[in-house]
């Protein structure tokens, strides 16, 4: 969990903890921006992309203060922005979205079934699907709280595009849990996977 074990060994209590971490946020995120400038991007993306670190940055410092009341949803809160800031310093080859009620990265929800919005559009002659996020697991999710999910296998199956639903069981979640989930989304040319990108959502309940 990157910094979060040693920081939370050091720490006397909560806010020295949250304090530490959003540091650690902000460290980091110069080594995200240093990538962005030697990818040699147009001037558009390169501003583009570390804008996007940025308000990662500051989003995911609010939600630690905020949000972040036991070491466990902090390092939730500041793990999920990491993998957010690495995903948009690669950016996206091709068109990936996830959402829900309207919101994207960062969702409100009440304590029911989230469903998160798949949208993906390949390149012309390319098809696209959701893909592993490693050898064992589908989707990578962080919470404080058990949960289930539920995913059509037709959208693990590569289509022209990919609009469909992936369900988050947070019906018995009280007021303040949070989960991360990772979705990769994989585009193909015939058999071959030609990219593969994550999408990682942080969804409070409210």
């Amino acid at each position: 969990m990157f910094a979060s074990d040693t920081a939370s060994e050091r720490a006397t209590s909560i806010e020295d903890y949250q304090n530490a971490c959003t540091n650690f946020i902000i460290d980091i995120s110069t080594d995200y921006k240093n990538w962005v400038e030697r990818y040699g991007l147009t001037d558009d993306e390169t501003t583009l992309r570390k804008g996007s670190i940025d308000s990662i940055v500051e989003t995911t410092n609010i939600w630690i203060l905020r949000y972040g009341n036991t070491i466990k949803k902090v390092d939730i809160i500041m793990n999920d922005g990491v993998t957010k800031m690495a995903e948009n310093t690669a950016g996206y080859p091709f068109s990936f979205e996830v959402s829900a009620n309207g919101l994207k990265r960062y969702v409100l929800h009440v304590a029911e079934l989230v469903r998160l919005k798949i949208t993906a559009i390949p390149d012309e002659g390319k098809t696209v699907r959701i893909g592993m996020f490693d050898k064992e697991s589908l989707f990578q999710i962080s919470s404080n709280k058990e949960v289930h999910f539920n995913v059509s296998q037709e959208s693990l199956k590569s289509s022209d595009i990919l609009d469909d639903y992936i369900t988050l069981d947070a019906s018995k979640f009280a007021k303040g849990d949070i989960v991360s989930i990772t979705i990769i989304g994989e585009e193909l040319s015939g058999d071959y996977v030609s990219e593969r990108r994550g999408y990682t959502s942080l969804v409070l309940i409210q």
